[in-house]
């Protein structure tokens, strides 16, 4: 091989190393995006959860405040329909989690 054939090979070796570096870098920045995405709409479940928590401490308070039974207090329909927002919350956010998982896990 001559001089001038080895350059034009290490030229084409080392475009082609850069060319794959650039698709890491990009795929890289994607998946740190796609992450970031992810963390924030954890946080948003987080604070509705938390709202959610007060919501159903403070109208429990206030139904022992009043006198009620505590079987009153677990069957009360807005502690009820706000359980079930808890739970669905819950799922969402496991969700959420699993799927930043799958991004994690597709590292090279």
């Amino acid at each position: 091989m001559g001089f001038f054939q080895r350059i034009g090979h290490d030229l084409r070796t080392g475009l082609a190393k850069l060319r794959y570096g650039t698709v890491q870098a990009a795929h890289r920045a994607l998946e740190e995006t796609e992450l970031l995405q992810l963390r924030l709409e954890v946080r948003k479940v987080d604070g509705l959860l938390e709202t959610l928590y007060s919501d159903i401490g403070e109208r429990a308070l206030e139904l022992y405040e009043r006198g009620e039974p505590p079987d009153r207090i677990l069957r009360d329909p807005d502690l009820v329909r706000k359980r079930q927002e808890v739970l669905a919350l819950k799922a969402e956010r496991g969700k959420v989690v699993r799927e930043m998982e799958d991004v994690r896990g597709g590292e090279p």
